[in-house]
């Protein structure tokens, strides 16, 4: 076993534990336990729990911002709002990409955080809000105005619905929930 597959398990392992069961919940014992390493491989890795979490959002944010480029170049394809949401279904779906569930539950618990943690989780959401606001305004389909809201307020209102729905897949399971949500929200704004 090589050792970027060590550490790239531990953050497979920590991202499914701090989705799950939070940060605050999630003990270094349990990741170890997880992994099934010890201590000292751990430590070879990452400084502590909160190093480690930081890691991982900084990889969560960034393939965000991949996905977001990735969107921006492409031409082809439904509306750019429709896009993102067939972008986020498919990955969330999949059952192989945790980040927007791993972001959800960090941003509850967020006061348990440290200051650089709460910084990365405010300044990916405020990007987030400004990703939408953009992609709302480059829709030609969305008639904002009909809804006689502004595109600063639809952008709130797709962040609050989806992280919503996430958090409410947690506490009462439903596969087709963030799919149902995304597709009604499409609805909506296209009216």
């Amino acid at each position: 076993m090589q050792k970027t597959d060590t550490k790239q398990r531990i953050m497979e392992t920590a991202t499914t534990l701090f989705s799950c069961h939070g940060f605050s919940a999630t003990s270094i014992d349990d990741i170890l336990k997880g992994v099934g390493i010890t201590k000292g491989a751990f430590y070879h890795y990452f400084k502590g729990k909160d190093h480690l979490c930081e890691t991982i959002l900084d990889r969560a944010v960034a393939e965000y911002h991949q996905l977001a480029d990735a969107l921006g170049e492409s031409e082809d394809g439904p509306n750019p709002l429709h896009q993102w949401c067939q972008m986020l279904i498919e990955k969330q779906t999949s059952g192989q990409w945790l980040y927007y569930r791993l972001l959800t539950r960090l941003s509850m618990e967020s006061a348990q955080l440290n200051a650089s943690m709460q910084h990365k989780l405010r300044t990916f959401w405020l990007w987030c809000r400004a990703f939408y606001e953009t992609l709302i305004r480059k829709t030609a389909s969305v008639n904002v105005n009909s809804l006689g809201i502004t595109p600063q307020e639809l952008a709130c209102v797709y962040m609050a619905t989806q992280f919503g729905a996430t958090w409410l897949a947690r506490c009462a399971p439903d596969s087709q929930n963030l799919i149902d949500v995304c597709e009604t929200m499409l609805k909506l704004s296209t009216r």
